[in-house]
This record gives C-alpha cells, sequence and structure tokens, in this order.
C-alpha cells in the first residue's frame, strides 16, 4: 500500500469538502494503526504512525515493552537481548514497512479515513447550525420528492418533510424559500438539519423582518395560532402608549402584513 496514493485518494474524494487537512492526517494515522493490527493478525499489537510535518512521511512502528522477563512475545521484549541505552518499562521500538501493508489494509484505511471524514462533517454542520435554532434563512429548493424536500443552505442541505409545508404550495428546483431551522442533531444517519414553512416561528420571524416596532421590542407577540395554509391568528401587545400595536404590524396601507402575507403564498 503506497501512503502517498491513499492520501491522494482520499485529498481527491473530499477536495470539495470543508474538513481540515489535521482531520485527515489523523484519520489516516488511526487507519494506518488498525490496518496493520489486522494485516499482522495480532489486534491487540501497540503501534505507532509518526509523522514527519516538514517532509509529511509517514512510519509505522511496532512497540514492544521492555520487561525483565517477557510473558507475551508478541507484546513484550527481553531487557537482557536489547542494547545499552534501554530502561526496563520503556518502548522498544521496530519499524515496519507500510508500503507492504496489503490491498486489504489499503481498503480498511480507506474507509476509516471515509467515516472520519463524515464525522468531521456531521460535527461541522451541528456546530454552525445549532445556535440558529428557530431563525428564518433563505435556502434554495435542490430538489422535490414526494414525502420531503431538499433544500440548500449554502453550506449544508436540509430537509423539509411534507408534514411542515405549507398545504397547497408546490415547490420546484432553484426556487428560493424563507424557512425556519426547527430540528439540528448529529448523532443520525438520516437528515441533520430540518426546517419547516409550517411553523407558527416563520411568521414570528417574518413580522420581526416587517415591523420595525416588533424588531425594536416595542411591540411584542404574544402568542401565534397557526393553521399553516389556511389561516393564522396572532396576539400583540405594544410596550409604548404611543404605538398603535395592530396598526404596527398592518402598516401604511397594510403593506407589512400583506408582505407577510405574500411570503406565505396567500
Amino acid at each position: 500500500m503506497n501512503v502517498q496514493d491513499v492520501v491522494t485518494a482520499i485529498q481527491q474524494i473530499e477536495q470539495d469538502r470543508n474538513v481540515s487537512k489535521d482531520i485527515i492526517v489523523e484519520a489516516l494515522i488511526e487507519s494506518l494503526e488498525k490496518a496493520y493490527r489486522r494485516e499482522s493478525g495480532v489486534p491487540d499489537a501497540i503501534v505507532e504512525v509518526k509523522l514527519n510535518p516538514d517532509t509529511e512521511e509517514m512510519k509505522l512502528y511496532r512497540k514492544y515493552l521492555i520487561v525483565e522477563e517477557v510473558e507475551d512475545d508478541e507484546l513484550e521484549v527481553e531487557f537482557a537481548t536489547l542494547d545499552e541505552g534501554y530502561e526496563l518499562g520503556e518502548y522498544y521500538y521496530v519499524e515496519k514497512p507500510i508500503d507492504e501493508l496489503g490491498r486489504a489494509a489499503a481498503m480498511l484505511s480507506k474507509n476509516v479515513i471515509k467515516q472520519k471524514i463524515r464525522e468531521a462533517e456531521k460535527q461541522a454542520v451541528y456546530d454552525e447550525y445549532i445556535d440558529q435554532l428557530g431563525d428564518m434563512i433563505t435556502a434554495v429548493v435542490e430538489s422535490v420528492e414526494e414525502k420531503f424536500a431538499v433544500l440548500n443552505l449554502g453550506n449544508s442541505l436540509a430537509v423539509m418533510p411534507k408534514s411542515a409545508q405549507i398545504e397547497g404550495e408546490s415547490y420546484r428546483e432553484g426556487q428560493m424559500l424563507k424557512v425556519v431551522l426547527t430540528e439540528v442533531n448529529r448523532d443520525t444517519k438520516g437528515a441533520q438539519v430540518l426546517v419547516s414553512r409550517a411553523d407558527a416561528m416563520l411568521v414570528r420571524r417574518l413580522f420581526e423582518s416587517e415591523v420595525p416596532e416588533i424588531y425594536d421590542g416595542q411591540v411584542e407577540i404574544k402568542a401565534i395560532a397557526r393553521e399553516a395554509g389556511d389561516r393564522t391568528k396572532m396576539a400583540v401587545y405594544s410596550h409604548d402608549p404611543d404605538i398603535d400595536a395592530i396598526g404596527a404590524c398592518i402598516g401604511p396601507r397594510g403593506a407589512r402584513v400583506h408582505a407577510v402575507i405574500e411570503e406565505l403564498s396567500g
């Protein structure tokens, strides 16, 4: 197995993904250690891979604990058989050629690296969106299926289930939609980010964006009751006696509320 070929292949596969070089290197080291243990047939062998940061050269070592009397020659080496300079309790390093690892080891390495990268990607998505729960964002429709739609958020894809869609709305690829983030998770094989257009929070966020008095806190939305695709009722309260809460939400000639209604497809 040629280590550089493995690194190059993985970098080509993952070139469009936002994964740092450190993640790939860490994954490669772990995968080589696992691959050697499998290839050698010693699952508990003590193995260490060292990387020269300047040359990016990797070396694999089999480590043996230096003991007075050997009980397991797969893990230990006798102190009396070694040259001067070694101490009891230390490790004796024996370099093993990485390039001689077989095809099965190469496949294991690639699989471990891919798994590490997937985990890193999940964590990156989680970290980016977990603090945006309940926020409104503009997304682009990637694809439309029978039970869900896939939306592109920019750095990740999100799923909008049928139950989170406005009844009567139809979507097309490339369409821009305003949605709210309703769920972000990392311990899953399915969608990490879920969004909605049916959630009452979307109405709240739309009014916050259209009505400065709500955004500034002068007018407060007390409650929202929504039947998505049919009707919405909203209770508002003014903290300023000079501001009419309902009038602020309606806006001049109904401009503000009409902007919300238009976004919600009437």
